[in-house]
C-alpha cells in the first residue's frame, strides 16, 4: 500500500485527486525518469504552447499548474522533480504501457476515488472558515505548517545538495532534448556539437533514426543506450556525460558555466576548468 500525501495545491478542489509521478513510477516498475519524459510527451502532444510558455527553469521550490490537472514540483536545482495528475491525464499517459501496469495504475485510481467520495483522502483538509476569527485561525495554522515546512526543507535541502555535489544524480539519465534544456542551450545545438567531435554518436545515415553512443563513449561512463517505451532505443547521459557535455559546450561559446542554474553540473565543471587551467 502506498501513502498518499495530500498536498493544497491552488486551483484544485479537495474532491479532484491527483496521482504523483513518483507513485506511477511505483506501481508499473518503470524508472521515474522515465515516467517524467513519458508525461512531457504528453504535454508536449497535447499542450506545446503552454507547456513551452511555462518557462519551468526560472521557477524553483514551488507546485506550477502547467494546465488544468496537471501540476508539477519545481525542485530547488530548478527541475521538475515530480508531477501530479489527474484521472483523465494519468488515462492517457498510460495508454502505451502493458496491460499489467496499466491495470495496476487504474487499480490505485480506484481506491483514491473510493477515498475521495468517502472523504478520507482530504478528511485533513479544514472546512472553509464561516466568520472572521475562524478565518484569522485558519490562516494562522496555515503559516504554522508553512513554516514546520519550511524548516524541514532548510535542514534536508544542504543533505540533498551535498549527496548531488558529491556523486552527482547517478541514477539519473538524461535525453538530448532535457541534457539541452539543463545546460541552457537547445537539444539541436547540443546535438549537433557532440555530432561534430566524431567520438560521442554513431554516424547516422538518415536523420530520422535515433541517435546511439559508440561503446567509447559508453566505456567512459558519459552516456547509456537505453529502449524508451515505443521499444525504440534512445542515447541518454549520465551526470557524468551531462558535465562533459557542458564542458564543450563552453570551450565552443555556446553557453557560460555560470548560466546552468544545476548547481552539481554546474560546480563540476567549474572545478574541471580550473584543474584544467592548473595544469596548462
Amino acid at each position: 500500500m502506498f501513502e498518499m500525501t495530500t498536498l493544497s495545491i491552488p486551483g484544485v478542489l479537495p474532491d479532484r485527486p491527483l496521482m504523483s509521478s513518483k507513485e506511477i513510477s511505483k506501481l508499473t516498475g518503470k524508472r521515474h525518469s522515465d515516467i517524467l519524459r513519458d508525461i512531457r510527451s504528453v504535454l508536449n502532444e497535447l499542450y506545446a504552447d503552454d507547456y513551452h510558455n511555462a518557462k519551468l527553469r526560472y521557477e524553483k521550490n514551488q507546485l506550477l499548474t502547467i494546465v488544468e490537472g496537471i501540476v508539477v514540483n519545481i525542485d530547488y536545482r530548478g527541475m521538475e522533480g515530480e508531477y501530479m495528475l489527474d484521472r483523465k491525464h494519468t488515462d492517457v499517459l498510460i495508454t502505451g504501457y502493458s496491460l499489467k501496469y496499466r491495470a495496476a495504475v487504474i487499480e490505485r485510481w480506484h481506491e483514491l476515488e473510493m477515498s475521495v467520495s468517502s472523504g478520507a483522502l482530504y478528511g485533513a483538509y479544514p472546512s472553509i472558515p464561516e466568520t472572521f476569527s475562524e478565518a484569522l485561525r485558519l490562516a494562522a495554522d496555515l503559516e504554522e505548517q508553512r513554516a514546520d515546512l519550511e524548516r524541514k526543507l532548510s535542514v534536508a535541502r544542504p543533505k540533498a545538495i551535498l549527496m548531488d555535489t558529491i556523486c552527482g544524480t547517478a541514477d539519473e539519465l538524461y535525453g538530448l532534448n532535457e541534457a539541452g534544456r539543463i545546460l541552457r542551450t537547445s537539444g539541436a545545438v547540443l546535438g549537433a556539437l557532440m555530432d561534430s567531435l566524431g567520438d560521442v554518436y554513431v554516424k547516422r545515415k538518415y536523420t530520422t533514426v535515433n541517435r546511439q553512443f559508440l561503446k567509447i563513449f559508453i566505456d567512459r561512463g558519459y552516456g547509456k543506450n537505453v529502449v524508451i517505451g515505443n521499444g525504440r532505443n534512445q542515447a541518454k547521459f549520465t551526470f557524468k556525460g551531462l558535465c562533459f557535455a557542458a564542458v564543450k559546450l563552453i570551450a565552443a561559446g555556446k553557453i557560460t558555466a555560470s548560466a546552468i542554474e544545476y548547481e552539481p553540473c554546474r560546480e563540476h565543471v567549474e572545478r574541471e576548468m580550473k584543474e584544467s587551467k592548473r595544469l596548462h
